[in-house]
């Protein structure tokens, strides 16, 4: 009997030394997790409990393989601070609360998980909600057509004669800048991309080869699209500026026009901060996101931009979308908006 223990003491020692080599081996099977969740949640309390929930597994159990089953499944989730909540919250506000509840209901549009929970995802598809879902927010009774914009004549928006418009991006389509000089306004189109020299038209609009910009800026090289297929050097100036060099320093616009291509985010940005807003009572303007440009991280600042001019006092009665594009490498949004300023200073 004593000799037969022996023996079997050996294969016994054998035994435990197999098991220990594969515990070993099983304990590296770790879930999906990358590099930068593994720094993160290395040191966490869920981390912590994980290790003594596995542990536990294996004295009670003795189960190897079952601790590779577990351990396969199991996925650790990094938490997430009341700092990092209150950073996301103030990056990322919709135009109304409850756009979080219709960003649910969108089509995902065949799209992955990583794209559908980014920030830039996420912002324009506020953008997008707020398009769709809310395209007026003021029902303007006497919405006119003038040339390709819209003009809301209802009172106190109406516009008379003596009347100033200004219009920036023409592309040798005056149709808007026609119609209203035959209201009696005074009208001044912009575009430095149509190598046209400053004149004067049939219709006593006046033309400059000037783009619109938040500074003054010379010889400006502009990017190349649809306009522009070759390299120029326009001429930028802010509002401001040109309003000065026009002799309308102190006058307020009854009609500014913009359509320049994604440049209207930072010409937005200068007219909120500059407290221009409060000296144009109708602003229409075509809103460019590109695939390219502006970059998908600057697309929150945008949405807060673009949330921004209704608190200011503008309030959309007409929006049209153009056909959007939702593959991320192609992504594109364009929409023109029209607005009537509740909080214009006349």
């Amino acid at each position: 009997m004593k000799r037969n223990l022996l023996a079997a003491i050996p294969v016994f020692g054998i035994f435990l030394i197999f098991c220990f080599y594969n515990r070993s081996t099983y304990e590296f099977i770790s879930p999906s997790i990358t590099p930068q969740d593994s720094t993160r949640i290395n040191n966490s309390p869920q981390k912590k409990q994980a290790t003594e929930q596995r542990q536990s597994q294996t004295n009670v159990r003795g189960g190897v393989r079952r601790l590779m089953k577990k351990t396969k499944t199991e996925v650790i989730q990094p938490p997430q601070t009341k700092k990092a909540v209150k950073l996301l919250g103030r990056r990322l506000q919709p135009v109304e609360q409850n756009d979080w509840t219709y960003l649910k209901k969108m089509p995902t549009y065949n799209q992955s998980k990583e794209v559908l929970q980014s920030d830039w995802w996420r912002a324009a598809a506020f953008l997008e909600i707020d398009f769709r879902r809310r395209p007026q927010d003021y029902n303007c009774q006497q919405n006119t057509r003038v040339g390709n914009w819209f003009l809301c004549q209802d009172e106190p928006f109406k516009i008379e004669k003596p009347c100033l418009v200004y219009s920036f991006g023409i592309a040798n389509d005056f149709s808007f800048d026609d119609a209203m000089a035959e209201l009696g306004c005074e009208v001044h189109s912009f575009d430095p991309s149509m190598n046209t020299k400053e004149h004067k038209r049939n219709t006593s609009v006046v033309f400059h080869p000037i783009g619109l910009s938040d500074s003054v800026i010379q010889d400006f090289n502009p990017r190349h699209d649809i306009y522009v297929t070759n390299d120029q050097k326009w001429n930028m100036m802010d509002l401001l500026s040109i309003m000065e060099k026009l002799g309308h320093k102190n006058r307020v616009l009854d009609y500014l026009k913009i359509d320049v291509e994604g440049h209207e985010w930072s010409v937005l940005n200068y007219l909120i901060k500059t407290g221009m807003t409060s000296r144009i009572r109708h602003f229409s303007l075509e809103y460019h996101i590109f695939p390219d440009w502006p970059s998908k991280a600057l697309y929150p600042d945008l949405l807060n931009t673009y949330r921004t001019l209704k608190e200011k006092g503008f309030y959309k009665y007409f929006t049209g979308i153009h056909p959007l594009n939702h593959i991320p490498k192609d992504f594109n949004i364009q929409a023109d908006v029209c607005y009537i300023n509740k909080n214009v200073q006349i």
